[in-house]
């Protein structure tokens, strides 16, 4: 190859080292403050007794809450899923189950088990502005108050959301994954923040921590055990170490300074202020974007009418989900996010440093733009520069030995802090064994795990751009 030509590629290689060098600085720097200051909050809270909530059981001025449950071809589960439900801890709520069109025996199951009754008079219909599938009837239970359904055409997730939020009565709702078993106190922990609230505060959305619940509990049967036994799969393993990081640098971290986006906890239970909703719209019905997306309209709405609202996070566990349990399973599911989140920035992308919007255009949505957005596409361009540069002698070899320490240190010995954190303030009993393989995988995440996800990752982006034909089937695991 002509000399010209070599020297070109090397100053260009050795300017990707420089760009991603930058990056992998910045990044560490921002999730160490981030970790900082989680840390923080969590030794505070440490030392400190379970909060009591049984005051608010009998509270007639706990806001009442209706809980939207679309649900699509679950006639094996939907009796477990809905008896969990009307088993939760709270004075005022309703379930409200849509039925999207579903093709097996799930309306007519529902019907001969909570023999349920049509109903027109007693529903509100409220207008969000956007029309709905077809609704075919609304019926409550004789057998238990709370609970109505709806059943109509086929429309999605998001216009299942709609029609429940259409027809619900009560001042907040709350939107439940497909794969999401609330915990007996949820509704009193994420409702225990708006009780709070100080004259003229205002929580216009709320979401938790979301403990995993290991793939394949299709009856919901395990509720009780934390998932801690199962670290023995490397898959589980991996997710678990995930979710840790995210709720600790991404949830605690950011609540911290005040910058709070509920991220994908709202897919699997989030609560929202319904009158807030209704003004923005409802959901939108465009499954390419997610709860993010509605999050980021209620905070520039709220910007945009000059009036206070609170986005909060509990640090406390409210939820289990279901997680993917095979790759494939996993694949899907980190394309739908990544598609997802890009979707959800370029809608909104014009809250991108606008000081108009406080915290959350300065330093929120760039967060996730920097980190979760464009990080695996940097991130599998450094293993490529790393392979190149050592391959071909382009660059110095102590400058590839940085750039492999600080993705080491970016991702495993970062997602091992977390783990040791969480292993010391979290009231869950860790064996010695369950420790070894957190840590194990922890570790080793740079090296195998964090590449592999981040392929799918890309896959997404490639979705969003319109670059790449996005699947047809309906992932219904984990968050997604």
């Amino acid at each position: 190859m002509d000399e010209r030509w070599i020297e070109m590629l090397r100053s260009f290689v050795w300017a990707c080292y420089e760009g991603i060098f930058i990056y992998l600085v910045l990044a560490i720097v921002m999730c160490s403050v981030l970790f900082v200051a989680a840390a923080r909050i969590l030794i505070r809270r440490r030392g400190l007794d379970p909060l009591q909530y049984h005051e608010m059981l009998d509270e007639e001025l706990a806001p009442a809450v209706s809980l939207l449950v679309p649900v699509r071809n679950d006639e094996h589960t939907i009796v477990q899923r809905i008896s969990c439900l009307l088993d939760i801890q709270y004075a005022r709520y309703e379930v409200i189950i849509i039925n999207d069109g579903s093709e097996d025996g799930t309306m007519p199951r529902l019907m001969d088990t909570y023999d349920l009754m049509p109903i027109r008079s007693k529903i509100h219909y409220s207008g969000i502005g956007q029309e709905t599938a077809q609704i075919n009837g609304i019926y409550q239970s004789r057998l238990h108050h709370r609970l109505i359904v709806i059943d109509k055409a086929y429309g999605g997730r998001m216009d299942s959301l709609n029609a429940g939020l259409k027809i619900s009565q009560y001042p907040y709702i709350a939107s439940i994954g497909p794969r999401t078993l609330l915990e007996r106190d949820a509704l009193l922990k994420i409702m225990k923040p708006v009780m709070d609230a100080l004259p003229g505060e205002e929580v216009i959305a709320c979401s938790g921590r979301v403990d995993l619940m290991f793939p394949g509990n299709k009856a919901h049967t395990e509720f009780m055990d934390n998932g801690t036994g199962r670290t023995g799969s490397a898959l589980y393993g991996m997710q678990t170490i995930e979710y840790v990081r995210a709720f600790l640098i991404s949830g605690v971290g950011l609540v911290r300074y005040n910058i709070n986006v509920l991220l994908f906890t709202a897919e699997v239970f989030g609560v929202f202020k319904k009158n807030r909703v209704m003004e923005i719209g409802g959901y939108k019905r465009d499954n390419q974007v997610a709860h993010m997306e509605l999050v980021m309209r209620l905070q520039k709405r709220m910007k945009l009418i000059g009036e206070r609202g609170r986005i909060i996070y509990i640090p406390d566990s409210i939820c289990r989900v279901e997680v993917p349990g095979t790759w494939h399973e996993l694949f899907r599911q980190r394309t739908g996010w990544h598609r997802q989140l890009a979707s959800s920035l370029w809608a909104q992308r014009s809250m991108i440093f606008n000081p108009s919007y406080g915290w959350m255009g300065l330093v929120s949505i760039p967060y996730f733009i920097l980190i979760e957005l464009i990080g695996p596409v940097l991130e599998l361009g450094a293993i490529v520069l790393f392979i190149a540069g050592i391959g071909l002698q382009l660059v110095d070899m102590n400058l590839c030995i940085i750039l492999a320490l600080l993705l080491t240190l970016y991702g495993s010995l970062m997602s091992a802090g977390a783990v040791m954190f969480e292993i010391w303030c979290s009231r869950k009993a860790y064996t010695s064994r369950e420790v070894t393989h957190l840590l194990l995988y922890a570790c080793t995440e740079t090296f195998w795990f964090r590449p592999l996800n981040h392929i799918s990752r890309m896959f997404g982006l490639l979705q969003a751009m319109g670059l790449k034909k996005e699947e047809e089937k309906n992932m219904r695991n984990g968050l997604g």
